[in-house]
């Protein structure tokens, strides 16, 4: 059995499935940075058919693929994708693009319809950005607008834009599934705009000045506010 672990933040996780994907099913071992998330997020990891399991624990086995080694490459303006693959000396290819995230049918629990979703961080956030005319926009197109994330962040969200989105409280799993069945998903550089590219789908994205974020490409995405 192939061991492989990672420490990083959630999105680094999710940017490091397409080399396991490559390298062989195995089991992921993810530190507890942040345990909370860790466990919420192995719920969505351990769906795919290249994971045999993921285990939360700062108790790992000795023999393991280190893919922390991505750190080697990422930068500012990096591929995260593409600086795991070079950290385990895999050769570049674009079948990622294609999406490396799958999900069974929709669970009994999931109801909605016509909606869109969106996520705003702290992180990689444009203070330029005017979510007030995004919300009205996706209310154009959707009967509901669904904020995900951290009921903190949406309360900081509301304050300064004081929109008629709603927030909607999910873990990663469920999120996924919202994201994936949206008429669009807008969202800042974060998990949940990385569970997007994992699913192969259309967005977009509020992008921090300077950060080119490129990780996306441009025959998918619509980058607004460059």
């Amino acid at each position: 059995m192939t061991n492989y672990l990672h420490s990083g933040a959630t999105g680094d996780i999710i940017f490091s499935l397409p080399t396991i994907q490559r390298m062989g099913k195995g089991t992921l071992y993810i530190t507890e940075y942040d345990k909370q998330r860790a466990v919420s997020i192995a719920k969505l990891i351990e769906l795919q058919p290249y994971i045999d399991t993921v285990v939360v624990t700062n108790d790992t086995p000795a023999e393991c693929i280190n893919l922390n080694k991505f750190r080697d490459y990422a930068g500012h303006h990096s591929n995260l994708v593409e600086a795991h693959f070079k950290g385990q000396g895999l050769e570049i290819n674009q079948d990622w693009k294609d999406g490396w995230l799958t999900l069974p049918e929709l669970p009994e629990y999931f109801h909605l319809s016509n909606y869109s979703v969106i996520n705003r961080t702290t992180n990689y956030a444009d203070p330029n950005f005017d979510w007030s005319k995004e919300v009205e926009y996706l209310l154009t197109i959707s009967d509901k607008c669904y904020f995900v994330g951290y009921k903190n962040e949406f309360d900081l969200f509301q304050s300064l834009f004081n929109t008629k989105a709603e927030f909607y409280d999910c873990d990663f799993l469920q999120a996924a599934y919202l994201i994936k069945y949206a008429n669009m998903f807008t969202g800042c550089y974060s998990a949940m705009s990385t569970i997007a590219i994992g699913l192969g789908i259309n967005y977009r994205l509020e992008q921090a000045p300077g950060h080119t974020c490129s990780t996306l490409f441009d025959e998918r995405e619509t980058i607004i506010n460059l």
